[in-house]
């Protein structure tokens, strides 16, 4: 009995590790289908907390805006979808508090957009983007919970967007049966 290693073998046997090679090095025109670990191409794929899938030029912005809004005693109002996205808006000087809620109603967001998430980021000297804190909202996404109201600090940033009216979605799952 011949050891298999011994063995002798075929020239175009050897032809499939080098083709392997050729194609798993990263040296190739090819392209090849996306993996597990593949990013969809999607430009509404967005993580909240990811610094990354907010475009460059959007996260410069709302970076010098927040740097203005901390040395102006302001807050930055991000409206997702607006042609002006990030607005700096003064805080008032004093002993008046100005809270999440405040700052939709008088802005006419709320109006605006009807029903709306948020995220409120703190400023923090450590990160870029800011601490992120999420604004709950009613059920009916149109009024701030109480209990995430939160006072508004200078160079705080409020990215709000509209989102869909949750009753057309309650009045959907009923129609369903769910």
């Amino acid at each position: 009995m011949i050891p298999i290693h011994a063995k002798k073998r075929h020239p175009a046997a050897m032809m499939y590790p080098v083709l392997a090679c050729l194609l798993f090095t990263g040296c190739t025109s090819f392209e090849i289908p996306g993996t597990a670990f593949y990013r969809p191409s999607n430009p509404e794929y967005l993580s909240v907390s990811s610094a990354l899938d907010l475009d460059h030029a959007v996260q410069e912005k709302a970076y010098y805006a927040v740097r203005q809004a901390k040395a102006e005693n302001g807050v930055v109002l991000e409206v997702v979808g607006d042609s002006n996205p990030a607005r700096t808006l003064p805080l008032p000087s004093g002993e008046q508090t100005v809270y999440v809620s405040d700052l939709l109603e008088e802005t006419g967001v709320m109006d605006k957009l009807d029903t709306v998430a948020a995220t409120l980021y703190r400023y923090s000297p450590g990160t870029v983007n800011g601490v992120p804190m999420e604004v709950q909202m009613s059920e009916t996404c149109t009024h701030v919970r109480p209990e995430s109201d939160y006072a508004l600090q200078a160079g705080d940033r409020l990215r709000v967007w509209k989102v869909p009216n949750p009753a057309m979605g309650k009045l959907y799952n009923v129609f369903l049966g769910r």
